[in-house]
């Protein structure tokens, strides 16, 4: 009787095993050692340090008889006092893609700016956590995206129009809070004979009880010939900031895989309060394919951020310099 019984419940669990979701998982990872060596104005940053970067990835992908494809995404940051840093799942299928969760909306998947161009770039003392700027910083820095993150949000990506790709983001603040947060992107895709140029905007919207935030960038991306050209523009007005930043960027793949890129910021706030605040940076890199799945990077950026003549002024501290590093990154 008892071998009948477990024969009995190994048949129904094979029964269960075939007739429920099996999904694929892929597990990646990435290791980033840095060496930095700073000659800066700001005590935090002047001198040399150490610094690492690693990151789990992992993906559960199941797609079911309906044609729907069904992901889960967890982005583990393995850095000491660190955490998780995306969590979302999404749903595609003929109707686009929906994403939900903790990560990044449309304004991070459709911004194209210079700076992203150099991976490993270092600036103002903003990076070692002392706030000469404000804390909505992003275009004072690298002229990206800003008002969004990764947030508890829903994202709705349209299927793709010809050259056309496009997408909504909302996130809620809460229900007894009224700072909720709308994003809208696209990006356009121009194929050329021997390239492409794709173009793209973004623009955000968070809600205030008295004075609305809003941002938007605009950028153009030429790839030809193993060139890459970036230019772009990024805006941000809120209460107590009129910032506009501009980059450009260029990197070039020799035909040895090595990598170099070099791109060149500029960002200021024309706010009464900040009049003359300004920053501009310069970021040049090389990266060195050591051997499949690692490489090693060299990172130079000179930078300079002027307080301006404005009444916040005497609440910031001028810095200036430069700042290299050496890195060793390796992806599993």
């Amino acid at each position: 009787m008892r071998k009948y019984l477990l024969s009995t419940s190994a048949l129904a669990g094979a029964a269960l095993l075939s007739t429920a979701a099996i999904a694929d998982v892929s597990i990646t990872g990435s290791v980033e050692w840095e060496m930095i060596s700073g000659d800066t104005d700001f005590a935090t940053t002047d001198g040399t340090s150490m610094a690492t970067n690693n990151e789990v990835m992992i993906d559960f992908t199941n797609k079911t008889d309906s044609g729907l494809t069904i992901t889960y995404n967890m982005d583990i940051d393995g850095d000491a006092g660190a955490g998780i840093d995306d969590n979302s799942m999404s749903i595609s299928g003929g109707f686009g893609k929906i994403v939900v969760g903790q990560t990044d909306g449309v304004s991070d998947a459709y911004t194209i700016h210079g700076a992203g161009l150099v991976a490993e770039e270092h600036g103002m003392s903003i990076t070692s956590g002392v706030s000469n700027v404000d804390a909505d910083n992003t275009i004072m820095q690298s002229t990206g995206a800003q008002l969004t993150g990764n947030t508890n949000k829903i994202s709705y990506y349209l299927p793709a129009m010809g050259n056309l790709v496009a997408g909504i983001s909302y996130q809620d603040s809460g229900a007894s809070t009224s700072t909720d947060l709308t994003e809208f992107g696209a990006q356009y895709t121009m194929e050329t004979g021997a390239g492409a140029v794709t173009l793209a905007y973004t623009t955000a919207t968070q809600e205030a009880a008295t004075t609305d935030s809003d941002s938007s960038t605009i950028g153009a991306q030429i790839v030809m010939n193993g060139v890459t050209i970036i230019a772009n523009q990024a805006t941000l007005e809120t209460a107590g900031e009129d910032q506009t930043g501009n980059s450009i960027g260029a990197s070039y793949t020799l035909p040895n895989g090595i990598t170099l890129a070099a791109s060149t910021m500029k960002a200021e706030d024309d706010i009464a309060a900040e009049v003359g605040e300004e920053y501009t940076a310069n970021h040049y890199e090389m990266v060195y394919p050591v051997a499949s799945g690692l490489s090693a990077v060299f990172t130079v950026t000179d930078y300079d951020y002027k307080v301006g003549t404005g009444s916040d002024a005497s609440s910031k501290t001028a810095d200036s310099g430069t700042i290299s590093s050496f890195m060793l990154k390796a992806s599993f």
